[in-house]
């Protein structure tokens, strides 16, 4: 193998290097200084402040943050002691605000109450619109001239509420079931026919939905009640025979067809809208169940 003679040896220059010129004029004791010296270099890159805040070899904030923040993230420093693990806590709500959602439970339980009670009133309306029909309603220029008329805004003054739906649809049921029950001989009477020998017009239990076995609907004989408790019907003082037939359906269908009478709007306040007193829902379910008893009673006494 031919090694090469030292004088042949020259070392790899680096792209980095100084030119040769500058390597020439410098001597064994010379320094780096020395030679950039020799350079048109300005005055403050020779002599730099220390303490410059823009030092060129000083560390820039921007680099101690970043520096630290390596720190933070994965290379803690040796003399700063790491966090110590925080020991698991179970944290539960305060009770504050388990309150509030048991209220906003029971508001929203509420509201769906109301929603039923709506939806089984439009049900009921329905089935009552659907019957009209059938017997030939009104037409709908008819109810709708009858929804501006003033009378209209006497017998219904206000919008009912579903809370007004509900009380009025359990007055109604109540009424129902005291005056157009059956009595021992299987037929529903309406006032006229019950205080009369005349012929009947559905065999006894079987009259259809919503009539009496004397012919009359249920609306006519609570039209009837109704009337006489108002002083209108009754022949003298204390009869109980009321308004004839002839007179008090067509009557009735009068104001069902021109003002969209129902049963009850004789009874409510026609600035308020409310029930008078003694005639909500409420009176009538307990005259239904002291009926009731009495009748139990009977049926007792006479099985004895």
């Amino acid at each position: 193998m031919v090694y090469p003679r030292p004088e042949e040896y020259r070392p790899m220059q680096s792209p980095y290097a100084l030119p040769s010129a500058y390597v020439s004029s410098m001597n064994a004791t010379s320094s780096l200084s020395g030679a950039v010296g020799e350079l048109d270099i300005p005055p403050q890159l020779r002599n730099p402040t220390p303490h410059h805040p823009y030092h060129p070899y000083r560390a820039s904030p921007v680099h101690q943050r970043q520096t630290s923040a390596q720190s933070d993230l994965g290379y803690p420093h040796p003399l700063v002691p790491g966090p110590s693990p925080r020991p698991y806590m179970n944290h539960s709500p305060p009770r504050g605000s388990l309150d509030s959602m048991e209220e906003e439970i029971k508001i929203l339980r509420k509201k769906v109450r109301e929603l039923e009670l709506v939806n089984d009133h439009s049900r009921l309306r329905i089935k009552e619109l659907e019957s009209e029909l059938a017997r030939g309603s009104p037409t709908e220029s008819t109810m709708s001239h009858s929804r501006h008329s003033p009378l209209t805004t006497l017998l219904s003054p206000n919008t009912p509420s579903p809370l007004s739906h509900m009380s009025w649809k359990a007055r109604t049921d109540a009424r129902i079931r005291l005056f157009c029950s059956l009595n021992r001989a299987g037929n529903a009477l309406c006032s006229w026919h019950d205080s009369r020998r005349e012929r009947r017009a559905y065999p006894p239990r079987m009259a259809p939905p919503g009539c009496l076995n004397c012919g009359c609907t249920y609306d006519e004989a609570l039209f009837e009640e109704s009337l006489s408790r108002h002083g209108v019907g009754s022949y003298h003082p204390g009869e109980t025979v009321r308004m004839d037939p002839a007179l008090r359906n067509p009557l009735l269908r009068l104001l069902q067809q021109r003002y969209g009478y129902r049963d009850g709007d004789f009874e409510r306040d026609p600035v308020t809208g409310e029930w008078v007193e003694g005639d909500g829902h409420l009176p009538w379910e307990q005259k239904l169940a002291a009926g009731a008893l009495s009748v139990r009673k009977a049926r007792n006494e006479d099985r004895r």
